[in-house]
């Protein structure tokens, strides 16, 4: 991606300090580590390669909690079934993904930011569902409530009716959806324990309509 010119200054002579100036576009790793590599050659080019392991450190955090709050066994994101990229981008539907930025944001102290939080959520929470049973159709809906319920927000407007049909079924069940749930800190261990109830049934409910898709389909109909 071409971000047009932007130039190198030194910050003193001998220092080997220098600055970089950076496009708008890429404000979110302003003050990150960055390893300097030379790519010699015709045409030298040099590459800021910034350092994300606390992005990383961010969404495996998060991903832990999701796990432990669904009852799932631990373990690490699986990265290998998430597209990657360094800022928020559309993608084609079921397709899950993360934004380095997004993992930024959560790294940093509360109170954190509600849409990378959402974003980082529906990310995780799809291949999660996957690998525990819930159907490939169903996976995507399953992601997207679970981000709805924590942090109020539909990741994408096209998902809104399935947040919608979810929390129908779990008032049915005496269960009022009230989000956010996870208002300020993302990782607040009161807040997730708090919402347990409510994120187990979801799961649940995506579980039975897996095994029986017709319930969802008619729940699908009569909304």
């Amino acid at each position: 991606m071409d971000f047009g010119t932007r130039s190198i200054r030194s910050a003193g002579a001998g220092s080997g300090s220098i600055e970089v100036t950076l496009p708008a576009a890429l404000r979110e790793l302003q003050g990150l580590p960055c390893r300097i590599i030379l790519r010699d050659g015709l045409q030298p080019e040099i590459v800021l390669q910034p350092d994300l392991r606390p992005a990383r450190a961010a969404f495996t955090r998060l991903s832990l909690r999701l796990q432990n709050a669904l009852d799932l066994p631990a373990g690490d994101p699986p990265f290998g079934d998430i597209l990657l990229s360094l800022q928020p981008e559309e993608v084609p539907p079921g397709a899950p993904r993360l934004a380095w930025t997004d993992g930024v944001a959560l790294a940093a102290p509360p109170p954190h930011p509600l849409a990378p939080l959402a974003r980082s959520l529906r990310g995780l929470a799809e291949p999660l569902a996957l690998l525990a049973g819930i159907g490939p159709d169903l996976a995507p809906a399953f992601a997207a409530a679970t981000a709805w319920l924590l942090t109020g927000l539909v990741p994408e407007p096209n998902e809104q009716e399935g947040c919608n049909i979810v929390a129908e079924a779990l008032s049915t069940e005496g269960m009022n959806a009230r989000p956010p749930l996870l208002p300020e800190d993302a990782y607040d261990p009161a807040a997730w324990k708090a919402a347990q109830p409510l994120l187990r049934r979801l799961f649940g409910l995506h579980r039975d309509w897996t095994a029986d898709p017709m319930r969802r389909a008619a729940l699908g109909t009569a909304w």
